[in-house]
């Protein structure tokens, strides 16, 4: 075994592409305000900080489109109806990147400890990780509501280590964007980025993780 005990994977962008359903949702719940929808590629350039932020992102760029302004109650309409969308949608076109499974399965059956780290809302990511068949490989859930702060801060990662009495040198993290980066740089983790995920169109390696990996396997070559 090598020196770390657990491996933290972001969610998004990281084990499950996830930016169809996340689109179609914000999209929809565009419509309800007659905003105008807007393409993938826009919609990933404002994940990764939580659905607040991404709704925040979405309305500004709406604003700019027709210059209308939503009041109070109706942006948080428009979070409550994103919500109840991605609900509805969120296994809907979503898929696993390549390797995720198998490379999951692989890591439990060496005796690491799994757990995921996302800003996505916390009632969502068990769901997700169910339909994809990969829920009971983690020991530890963390979402958007488990802890009073989310990634670039590095709380989930310093819960991580009380949790399971480690060190943060005992932690490699695995993220697609440059908060996974920050996070696991500001708890003290090596971490891993992957190149094929949400990044705000930024290469990963800007962010300069110990890793830059295309594919989703290569975390094995560290672990030997």
């Amino acid at each position: 075994m090598t020196q770390f005990k657990l491996i933290g994977f972001d969610l998004d962008g990281t084990l499950v592409n996830s930016l169809p359903d996340l689109a179609l949702s914000v999209n929809s719940a565009l419509a309800e305000f007659d905003l105008p929808q807007a393409s993938e590629e826009l919609v990933l350039t404002w994940i990764g900080n939580g659905a607040d932020i991404l709704i925040a992102r979405a309305l500004e760029w709406a604003k700019e489109q027709t210059g209308k302004n939503l009041n109070d109650e109706q942006i948080r309409e428009v979070k409550r109806r994103f919500g109840f969308y991605y609900g509805e949608n969120l296994c809907n076109v979503s898929r696993l990147y390549p390797n995720v499974k198998d490379t999951l399965e692989q890591l439990k059956a060496q005796g690491y400890t799994l757990a995921v780290v996302t800003n996505k809302p916390t009632k969502h990511v068990q769901p997700v990780l169910a339909a994809f068949g990969i829920d009971h490989l983690f020991s530890e859930l963390l979402g958007g509501q488990s802890l009073p702060a989310i990634k670039p801060h590095p709380a989930p990662l310093y819960y991580l280590c009380g949790k399971f009495g480690l060190y943060p040198k005992q932690i490699l993290f695995v993220g697609d964007s440059k908060n996974d980066i920050l996070a696991a740089h500001s708890a003290g983790c090596p971490v891993v980025g992957l190149t094929y995920g949400y990044n705000y169109n930024i290469p990963i390696s800007e962010a300069n993780p110990d890793w830059v990996f295309d594919d989703f396997a290569d975390i094995l070559t560290i672990l030997k």
